[in-house]
């Protein structure tokens, strides 16, 4: 299950409510990752440490000579760029270039069953359902008057407690206290 909390916007001049995502706790780390893939394979942790910590080098590598990278399951990385005009075609150049990033694409897959088309993408799994967490976000100032700030018991819980994995599949490790760390 993910959380998500309302939130108030402006949009065309009045306040409307939506919803956003919410984390919860901090995130997973590397050697959680690793201890985890290791677990569902026959991979040990540091094989897949050793794996992890190569990627993003030779993820660079191609990216920096235009190739895009696509990991099968989860998605495509490709650099994207932020850059001025000029009003001569002559003049348009890398100088315009003002910011990079690497841009992800989750993998999508459609599926046609008669007329109607399913798209999935990866990384969101089938059925996942939200919960509204309407605990606050940050604590509003330290008090010195003992316990949490936040009216949290220490060590919170989740919201809606551990239930398990919503999308099907093995459930990765809870990390951390699992308290609000947004």
């Amino acid at each position: 299950m993910a959380f998500i909390k309302r939130i108030k916007r402006k949009w065309q001049g009045q306040e409307k409510w939506t919803v956003t995502t919410v984390t919860q706790g901090s995130p997973v780390s590397t050697k959680e990752l690793c201890e985890y893939v290791a677990d569902s394979t026959t991979a040990s942790a540091s094989d897949v440490m050793a794996v992890l910590l190569a990627l993003p080098k030779v993820m660079e590598l191609y990216l920096k000579n235009g190739r895009a990278v696509k990991l099968d399951g989860i998605g495509t990385y490709r650099y994207k760029v932020s850059a001025g005009m000029v009003d001569e075609e002559k003049e348009a150049g890398e100088s315009l270039i003002r910011d990079v990033r690497v841009q992800f694409t989750p993998e999508r897959t459609v599926t046609s069953i008669g007329t109607q088309r399913i798209v999935r993408r990866a990384l969101i799994p089938d059925g996942l359902t939200w919960e509204i967490y309407d605990k606050p976000s940050k604590p509003r100032k330290p008090s010195n008057e003992g316990g949490s700030s936040s009216g949290e018991e220490p060590g919170g819980e989740t919201p809606g407690g551990n239930t398990g994995g919503g999308g099907g599949g093995t459930t990765p490790p809870s990390g951390g206290d699992g308290g609000d760390d947004n």
